[in-house]
């Protein structure tokens, strides 16, 4: 017996036997009866690379006979099952449930509501080796298709740099109020170093006359002295959410001048219909010291700024690779009794689209 998985249940290098492998690893029959974990059938898939001409089997098939993933993630929608079963044990742990603040200080905050994607969801997972070059983002553990809260939080800041800091690049005064609050949100910028790059290095040239009115203000909100090794965490904490459906998409490039298709691309995609749970939770670490009144201005103003940037990345902007063609956009109204919003010590509310929970702000702030 072999003791590397991979080795233990290659596929044959031979092209017809390793055909049927395939079909058999797909339906978990024959040789691969004891493998029970659809997911770990699914990178056995990698094996096929042993032959080219295994290789487009093992991601499709035939044209008229679907096999490889194509079968296991479209055709036969059986990860769709899979997922079903791994959502359900992830409840089970506690990891995709409502979250419980009573631990956290007063006036922090949680928003929870479900969310049906209008169109579909592209991202790029970090795996060493897969069957095709564009697999979907999944959860290490339980194979499940998801956003990761890493993506949430930089959507979300690119968004309301567009909708709030890109309209003020004029107004130097107004732009350092807004990036410094943005700061406070999410923490401190990515590249911000002493000599600044990515993030922090485009917002500085957005606005060049607030590059050092901004450096200054973190001076003296943080009581620091060389801003050089600054480093603050944010009061927004992000989660996951786990998608309940997967599929293949395939983009077939075409030759301008012959135009006929070149070489497919194939793409795994949470697809349109697909739904999750968006769940995010605010605490006011830096309005802690204020009195009651100035503490609940804050938090409000914090909450209704954020809301409106998740709406335009929801609805507007999208949350996906490709989003400047519309992918990763969701429906605008869901199921009200699934929302939550909790201020704790203040109120507890539920809420089907932006709108409503946009007027209830409204009426929190008086």
């Amino acid at each position: 017996m072999k003791h590397d998985f991979y080795a233990e249940f290659q596929i044959d290098k031979q092209l017809e036997k390793g055909k049927e492998n395939i079909d058999n690893l797909i339906k978990g029959i024959q040789e691969y009866s004891e493998i029970k974990d659809l997911y770990s059938r699914i990178m056995l898939l990698i094996t096929a690379y042993v032959n080219d001409n295994l290789k487009d089997y093992a991601r499709v098939g035939k044209r008229d006979v679907p096999s490889g993933l194509k079968a296991i993630l479209h055709s036969y929608k059986s990860y769709d099952v899979y997922i079903t079963h791994k959502l359900s044990e992830l409840n089970l742990l506690g990891i995709n449930t409502p979250i419980d603040i009573s631990s956290l200080p007063k006036y922090s905050w949680v928003l929870e509501f479900p969310i049906t994607l209008e169109k579909p969801f592209i991202s790029k997972d970090d795996v060493p080796l897969y069957i095709i070059e564009n697999p979907i983002r999944k959860d290490k553990v339980f194979g499940v298709p998801q956003t990761p809260a890493s993506a949430w939080k930089g959507n979300l800041r690119w968004t309301m740099m567009k909708i709030f800091l890109e309209p003020n690049i004029n107004n130097p005064e107004r732009f350092v109020e807004i990036r410094f609050r943005h700061t406070l949100l999410f923490g401190t910028e990515k590249g911000f170093e002493d000599v600044p790059k990515s993030w922090t290095k485009y917002l500085d040239g957005l606005c060049p006359d607030a590059k050092e009115i901004y450096r200054n203000k973190l001076k003296e909100f943080f009581n620091i002295k060389n801003i050089k090794n600054f480093h603050s965490k944010g009061m927004l904490y992000f989660y996951p959410t786990f998608w309940n459906k997967i599929d293949m998409m395939v983009i077939n490039p075409h030759d301008r001048e012959t135009k006929a298709g070149t070489k497919p691309i194939y793409f795994e995609i949470v697809p349109e219909d697909a739904e999750g749970f968006f769940r995010l939770v605010y605490v006011p670490i830096y309005w802690i010291g204020l009195g009651e009144k100035d503490l609940k201005k804050e938090v409000l103003k914090d909450l209704k700024s954020v809301v409106i940037g998740i709406r335009e990345m929801m609805l507007t902007y999208g949350f996906s690779a490709k989003k400047s063609i519309g992918f990763g956009k969701i429906r605008e109204s869901w199921d009200k009794n699934m929302s939550r919003l909790e201020i704790k010590g203040f109120t507890t509310k539920k809420f089907g689209n932006f709108d409503e929970l946009r007027e209830i702000i409204e009426k929190l702030e008086g």
